[in-house]
């Protein structure tokens, strides 16, 4: 999975094998966005459906309350759409940061890299709407150009928050990128998808685990988050530039 030119792919992901060995602690962003978000499920979405039905049957009865319950349904789940792709985001972008000094040779601190994201996220929410409209309108034409879309544009995070780029230059920093190295990073996405497919097997069988199973799950998907973030940015850091 490499190009004569570029490094090499199997290297990178071996090298993020050994990085979440010796720092487990890479997995606590994700891992602690998953629980929030269920904490959010219950009482965000779950208490705006309840009030809605409560203010709908004050005014109208049990047709009210039954409006009122709709009405409520489809706006929690409007703001917990919202909470929830802020809050991936900023782990993500945390996640990216740690990795880096991981990958350095240094102790990644969660505190630091939360405040380095924080004092990014306007360029880190605005890059990521971005990305997400321009492979959702290319998903809506006939799903080939999203797909690409979505694979030139892979390091839009990491070009934001490693590189210091705005935005808009983050987006065309990934792009530059991945034009001049496309078999590296092809290589990338082919053994992030195995990776994903191994993970979601195990998924599979321990989510029926009574008791643990969600929470053993919870973790997978953090550590599978965690591992092919930290496998990108190592791509990334050693890509050739242009």
């Amino acid at each position: 999975m490499t190009n004569g030119a570029g490094p090499d792919v199997v290297a990178c992901f071996q090298a993020g094998f050994e990085t979440m060995k010796r720092h487990p602690i890479l997995v606590l962003p994700p891992l602690a966005v998953h629980v929030l978000l269920l904490l959010l499920l219950f009482f965000v979405w779950g208490g705006s459906i309840g009030a809605g039905a409560v203010m709908g049957g004050m005014m109208g009865g049990g047709p009210g309350a039954l409006a009122g319950g709709a009405l409520g349904f489809a706006a929690g789940g409007l703001l917990f759409l919202a909470l929830s792709t802020l809050l991936s985001l900023l782990a993500s972008g945390v996640v990216v940061l740690m990795a880096r000094d991981a990958l350095a040779g240094q102790t990644p601190g969660v505190g630091d890299a939360v405040g380095g994201v924080i004092s990014r996220t306007v360029d880190v929410v605005l890059a990521s709407f971005l990305v997400t409209l321009i492979v959702g309108v290319g998903l809506l034409l006939f799903l080939i150009p999203g797909v690409i879309a979505g694979f030139l544009l892979l390091f839009t995070l990491p070009a934001v928050l490693l590189d210091a780029h705005g935005a808009v230059d983050g987006l065309r920093r990934s792009f530059r990128v991945v034009t001049a190295n496309v078999g590296p990073v092809l290589g990338f996405v082919v053994g992030a998808i195995l990776v994903a497919v191994g993970a979601g097997v195990v998924g599979v069988i321990i989510v029926h685990v009574p008791l643990l199973g969600p929470l053993a799950m919870a973790v997978v998907n953090g550590a599978l988050i965690a591992y092919l973030t930290v496998v990108g940015v190592r791509l990334y850091q050693a890509l050739p530039r242009r």
